[in-house]
């Protein structure tokens, strides 16, 4: 029994061709994969297959008998992934103390040697330069991809977990793919606002300011991705600031919505103004809704009903009309944490009635839900506690079909910065 060459260290959106080869016809082989959390825990996933004719099972052709994922899916170990205690833990002996280095286990039937494989991976490729940046008072981490620039540039922002959250990882990765990416906090980080409360569009000015006139940078080609909150954050600065020339929003909306925590105040303020704000339905009024039958017991009409009358809609809606290149939203269609396809819909209508000059294209996945971003991670954890609020939030959406939808999402993603941002260039 031997595996098919695997790399030692691999970016984390790069697909692998699990292969075994040299089975016996028929024989039972079973694939586990684990690592270390980031707090100690140990996250396992396992599958079981029964070899062919050939002595072969093949990830990407043949489906488990049993285990953590269902179909033939060559990243199936990886995304099923889920923490473990007990003899299940304790049979990951060898777990690398590494939360980057997952471990591929192959056990044969007995009679054949075990296989053991350990893969890092990583965010940032060889060549890339990261430092943090404290410039001006923005606060965040730069990422300049290998080679010569200058290069074009992509401004990431996280959603309302604050900080780092989400877009360090994603601008590592758009770093090892050739962008000069600068991940920014805009609350919940030193020196900056405790909430998602009045956060001020000049902030990102400045951010974008400084990044064009980065050595590494071509200040004609900057675009920006945002997720959750930090999606309806993208579409507002690409509305607000012409220097963006491309748009990519994860489970975005384009209402503008309050405060997060609720404040009782807007989440951003522009010329020392709040801009104005969609509110949801408070509880009394959901409470009255749903007696007079006028909302459905577990639907995000909390959200729909005020929108409903247009005038208020329109005047929290993003003007993305005045985005200075392509858009590209993505949401999941089982989103729990707001409804993220409907209220990017908001925005692609507003697209489509000003006859918007340039492309877009709303990519919605069916199953998927809020925890769309780069793939090949473990989208089995869906309910936790905020980061920010402490509220139980759920993110919805089955981890298989959100798995699916950030593998192909980040595919066309990628395709779609590279022709607004890099082909033009």
């Amino acid at each position: 029994m031997q595996l098919d060459p695997l790399p030692s260290e691999c970016l984390v959106d790069q697909s692998l061709e699990i292969r075994v080869r040299g089975l016996p016809a028929g024989a039972p082989v079973r694939f586990r994969l684990y690592n270390s959390g980031f707090d100690g825990s140990v996250w396992l996933s396992q599958a079981e297959f029964v070899a062919g004719v050939e002595g072969v099972v093949d990830l990407s052709l043949h489906a488990p008998t049993s285990g953590s994922y269902q179909g033939a899916d060559s990243m199936g170990l990886f995304w099923s992934r889920a923490p473990v205690t007990g003899q299940e833990a304790d049979a990951c002996h060898d777990v690398s103390t590494d939360p980057l280095t997952v471990t591929l286990a192959v056990d044969g039937d007995g009679n054949t040697t075990p296989l053991r494989h350990s893969i890092r991976r990583m965010y940032a490729s060889a060549g890339v330069v990261s430092r943090d940046v404290r410039e001006d008072g923005i606060v965040g981490r730069m990422f300049e991809p290998a080679g010569c620039g200058p290069h074009p540039a992509v401004l990431v922002v996280g959603g309302s977990n604050g900080g780092l959250f989400w877009s360090r990882e994603v601008a590592a990765l758009l770093a090892s793919h050739g962008y000069a990416a600068l991940a920014l906090a805009y609350f919940a980080a030193e020196g900056l606002p405790p909430t998602l409360d009045r956060i001020r569009l000049e902030y990102f000015k400045t951010a974008l300011d400084w990044l064009a006139v980065q050595p590494c940078v071509a200040p004609e080609h900057i675009g920006i991705s945002g997720v959750s909150r930090g999606g309806e954050l993208a579409l507002l600065l690409g509305a607000t600031f012409p220097r963006i020339k491309a748009v990519v929003a994860y489970v975005p909306s384009g209402i503008v919505w309050p405060g997060y925590p609720p404040s009782g105040h807007g989440a951003w303020t522009w010329g020392g103004k709040e801009i104005a704000y969609a509110q949801t339905l408070t509880h009394a009024q959901w409470d009255v809704a749903l007696a007079e039958g006028r909302a459905r017991p577990d639907s995000f009409d909390w959200y729909f009903i005020p929108l409903q009358d247009e005038a208020y809609a329109a005047s929290a809606s993003i003007p993305v009309e005045r985005i200075n290149g392509p858009v590209l939203l993505i949401s999941g269609k089982d989103d729990a944490m707001w409804p993220s396809t409907e209220l990017a819909d908001f925005a692609v209508r507003r697209l489509q009635s000003t006859n918007f000059p340039h492309r877009f294209e709303h990519l919605g996945y069916d199953g998927a839900g809020h925890g769309i971003a780069w793939p090949n991670v473990a989208t089995t954890m869906t309910k936790f506690k905020h980061q920010t609020s402490g509220e139980e939030v759920d993110l919805g959406g089955s981890p298989a079909a959100t798995a699916l939808a950030s593998r192909e999402s980040w595919t066309r993603m990628l395709a779609f910065l590279d022709e607004a941002l890099r082909q033009s260039a």
